[in-house]
């Protein structure tokens, strides 16, 4: 018998199927953290929960607590790596049933200024050495919350954001 979770079986769900997800940066105890090269907004990331559930009410509470400790923890690294005026968190699973959360950090004069993120109007490219620190920011905050430290603001990466709907690199 197989465990069906919202019409799909955990084998059929592509994050399960692959024994992770895609683009993963930084691999955390309940979460996998994802980044692309091409991204609707420059720190874009996606954390992953490890267990195969479709909501988060429905993780043991352990799990839960991680779920949620982890995803903040990675949005406070993303604020501290970029300082976005402001970051969005979006839950949906509608295309992949597999619990994941959107992480946007949004800024002034981004293509979506005044409205919601539609990443099909534009895109931003980030190099290997951008996913990288991204990564390595993610990974250090982790790090000083499980040696019980503060947590350290990183260097960043500043990005020109601008409303044209072009697609940028950032610096």
């Amino acid at each position: 018998m197989s465990i069906r979770c919202n019409r799909i079986a955990v084998g059929e769900c592509p994050i399960c199927a692959r024994g992770a997800p895609l683009d993963v940066i930084v691999e955390l105890e309940a979460t996998w953290v994802t980044a692309e090269e091409e991204a609707p907004l420059p720190g874009y990331v996606c954390v992953v929960s490890k267990h195969h559930v479709v909501e988060p009410f429905e993780l043991p509470a352990p799990e839960l607590d991680a779920f949620w400790r982890e995803a903040m923890l990675v949005a406070r690294a993303v604020h501290r790596l970029l300082a976005p005026a402001k970051l969005n968190y979006e839950i949906h699973g509608n295309a992949i049933p597999h619990l994941h959360m959107h992480v946007y950090p949004r800024f002034r004069g981004d293509p979506y200024e005044g409205g919601p993120i539609d990443p099909r109007r534009t895109s931003f490219r980030r190099s290997a050495g951008e996913l990288a620190r991204l990564g390595e920011a993610i990974a250090a905050s982790a790090s000083s919350t499980t040696e019980g430290g503060g947590q350290t603001p990183l260097p960043g990466c500043a990005g020109n954001v601008t409303n044209d709907g072009a697609t940028r690199t950032i610096a």
